[in-house]
């Protein structure tokens, strides 16, 4: 296999990734942020465009989960009950025996609960220093 054809696989795939990020962008949890880091990585072996790209991604992400939960106590409690809103939607359909595309949306609201739930106050962080401080 020479270089051009590494290259076109390669490209290949990386567009592909790119593109199963913005069909999946939707569910929630990271959704498509993976395969867009992924796909961005591939692209940049052999495009400077994509290895920008994929740096400015990777420094500014925090900036914006940063924005999008603020350290305000009333944009907190709103997280928060939304999020309970959404579990509890989610434990009435999943529990309800409705049809499966009712339970496949139950599915995704208790997952994006918990997303916002973890995101909201830093309780991940929070989760993550407890845990490496039990550690030996």
């Amino acid at each position: 296999m020479n270089w051009r054809q590494n290259r076109l696989l390669v490209d290949t795939a990386g567009y592909l990734l790119v593109i199963a990020s913005a069909l999946t962008g939707w569910l929630p949890g990271p959704g498509g942020i993976p395969l867009l880091v992924a796909g961005l990585g591939l692209l940049s072996i052999h495009n400077k465009w994509a290895q920008d790209l994929r740096d400015y991604v990777l420094n500014n992400g925090g900036k914006f989960v940063q924005k999008l939960f603020p350290k305000h106590l009333v944009a907190q409690w709103a997280y928060d009950i939304v999020a309970i809103a959404l579990y509890s939607v989610a434990a009435y359909l999943a529990w309800s025996h409705a049809v499966w595309w009712q339970v496949s949306i139950a599915v995704s609201l208790f997952f994006t609960a918990t997303f916002i739930a973890l995101m909201n106050r830093e309780r991940l962080e929070s989760l993550k220093k407890r845990r490496s401080s039990k550690k030996p």
